[in-house]
């Protein structure tokens, strides 16, 4: 037997309005009975009372009836949009409850959407990366993937995985029969071509955790440089102590900005210097440590004395392997205009924190250099999960196999079969073939009501 499932769409507390979903075949008999709507229009509005079992009037409220196969989750599905009051949805729920209805598990209406086949796992998982979104370009690419973008980018390559395999397969099963003459350096092109794809997808997928979360940028440097008062100017407030005397910040402080189309996390660490005090060291080691979880680095120097030639070996490593903005700040007081001898030279710009002079230009820098390490906004880019990235990498293994296997001549039954695997792990991603336990943990993580 079908259930009825019901929870509250909209965050729970007061509100103006607040909306419940109900779907399932309930769903008319609960318009008529409770609302008094005898075969409403479906998706046309309709102002009602709503009534409980007992005859109570609980709420006027909003109802929209949704038909089977054209609703959210592909059944009868009733929307019921009343005050924002939390016991007026404790009632209305409770009466549903009474009616027959349940209340739905995480990710359950997204999943009965899936299971109706509505969606693709893929448009799925979307739905909550649209919803955990920390900026707009990951909400963008999430959208990208509900209108099913990165699906059909996945049967792409499924597609030519699968008429690869056909052509190997026809000349097995039908040696006998006047085909063509099979061309394996063909086949090996076409498998290198489909690995470059994958691994585009791959880097996509670093872009992608990047993605999820602020950005987090770290200002780093020598003591009294003037990391703190940039990090004020910046956030627009004095939340860093600012002191002339070295060694001032001693622990870090966070603040989250918005730069351009992005959040980020700035971060405030004490200054790097050989320290003897033992709270010194314990707060340069932490400096160490969120240099180290930074995504974007900030080395910031006093433009207006001469730089140390050698920096600490550690910072000197990060800023030769993390991507780097030099500031060269207190610019207003001279400009020495120091530049490190590495192999890569990190982009550098003069400021001055305490004049505000150079703050446009130096944020116009870091956006670029944000959009670098997150890449550009482009048809061609998916938000690619960490499930989706550990499947890609399975499918890489098999083609690479295959490609192995079919160099050394093991024969054309035993190299399919790698082309067979690397097709299921694509039918994984796209939700062809899966099982009950992992859709229970994947839509477990969704919020109630979605």
């Amino acid at each position: 037997m079908i259930e009825t499932i019901i929870a509250l769409a909209t965050p729970a507390g007061e509100s103006a309005l607040a909306v419940i979903r109900i779907s399932g075949p309930l769903s008319h008999i609960i318009a008529k009975e409770a609302c008094d709507c005898t075969n409403p229009t479906p998706r046309k509005t309709y102002l009602v009372d709503y009534q409980s079992c007992d005859g109570e009037t609980l709420d006027q409220v909003v109802i929209t009836l949704f038909n089977e196969g054209k609703s959210y989750t592909g059944e009868d599905s009733l929307e019921i949009s009343c005050h924002g009051n939390p016991l007026i949805i404790e009632l209305i729920s409770k009466d549903l409850m009474n009616r027959g209805c349940r209340i739905a598990q995480p990710g359950e209406f997204t999943k009965q959407a899936f299971l109706n086949g509505k969606i693709d796992l893929p448009q799925a998982e979307s739905v909550a990366q649209i919803i955990a979104a920390k900026n707009e370009q990951a909400l963008a690419l999430a959208q990208r993937n509900l209108k099913g973008k990165l699906s059909n980018k996945l049967l792409s390559i499924q597609k030519n995985i699968l008429g690869l395999q056909a052509s190997i397969e026809a000349h097995i099963d039908f040696p006998e029969d006047d085909l063509t003459k099979e061309d394996h350096n063909k086949h090996h092109q076409n498998v290198k071509t489909i690995i470059k794809e994958l691994e585009t997808l791959l880097l996509q997928a670093k872009k992608t955790k990047l993605l999820a979360k602020n950005i987090r940028v770290v200002l780093a440097g020598l003591p009294n440089v003037g990391k703190s008062s940039l990090f004020n100017a910046l956030a627009g407030k004095n939340r860093a102590l600012i002191h002339s005397d070295a060694g001032t910040t001693r622990d870090y402080l966070e603040f989250d900005i918005k730069i351009g189309k992005y959040w980020i996390t700035l971060v405030d660490t004490a200054g790097v210097h050989n320290a003897s005090e033992e709270i010194e060291l314990a707060g340069i080691e932490m400096s160490l440590e969120q240099a180290e979880e930074a995504d974007l680095f900030l080395w910031v120097i006093d433009n207006s004395v001469p730089h140390p030639s050698e920096l600490p070996k550690d910072f000197t490593k990060l800023i030769q392997s993390k991507p780097t903005l030099l500031i060269r700040n207190k610019s207003d007081l001279g400009e020495n205009d120091w530049i490190p001898n590495y192999k890569k030279t990190p982009k550098a710009i003069n400021i001055s924190s305490t004049e505000k002079s150079g703050l446009k230009q130096f944020e116009r820098l870091l956006l670029e250099l944000i959009q670098e390490i997150t890449g550009v906004d482009s048809e061609n880019e998916y938000l690619v999960s960490i499930r989706h990235e550990l499947l890609i990498k399975n499918c890489l293994d098999e083609l690479s196999h295959f490609l192995q296997k079919s160099k050394e001549k093991v024969g054309e039954e035993i190299t399919s079969i790698h082309l067979s695997e690397a097709r299921e792990k694509l039918d994984m991603m796209i939700g062809r073939k899966t099982n009950e336990d992992m859709l229970d943990i994947l839509f477990g993580e969704f919020c109630i009501g979605k």
